[in-house]
């Protein structure tokens, strides 16, 4: 029996360095890979599923910031490291992550398909992107 990949966009396997800043607690590691909608982080983490961070991205030396600023939540803690969904960033952001997926991605038409089919997964609001569930649906 083949075993179905239940992911919406594929994974793109990228070091980047990255900041998690849970209020209480930061991290300063690097991401293992990235998608579209979440990222997984290596290293050891004292944090539970569901616990909610500031995500700072910063792809090489050549960017002076970070140019990815998301909000995300743990979804999977391991030995390892953390899996992390993204729940909202700016539009900047996001166009800034999904050019460089598109640029690093062995098959960028994959990427592109996987766009087109799960753009039901984002709402817009203003200049925010929001990820599914959508927080503001519950009020």
């Amino acid at each position: 029996m083949v075993k179905q990949n239940k992911r919406k966009f594929s994974r793109i396997h990228i070091r980047w360095a990255v900041r998690l800043d849970f209020g209480t607690v930061e991290y300063k590691r690097f991401v293992n890979n990235v998608s579209l909608n979440g990222l997984y982080v290596e290293g050891e983490f004292q944090q539970m599923i569901g616990d909610v961070c500031i995500i700072n991205l910063k792809p090489s030396c050549l960017f002076p910031d970070e140019p990815v600023h998301a909000v995300g939540c743990v979804t999977r803690t391991s030995k390892h490291g953390v899996a992390m969904k993204f729940l909202s960033m700016k539009l900047d952001s996001f166009f800034f992550l999904q050019t460089t997926l598109l640029y690093k991605a062995v098959d960028p038409s994959l990427l592109g398909k996987e766009f087109v089919i799960n753009n039901t997964t984002f709402k817009i609001e203003d200049d925010l992107i929001v990820f599914e569930p959508f927080p503001m649906d519950f009020q």
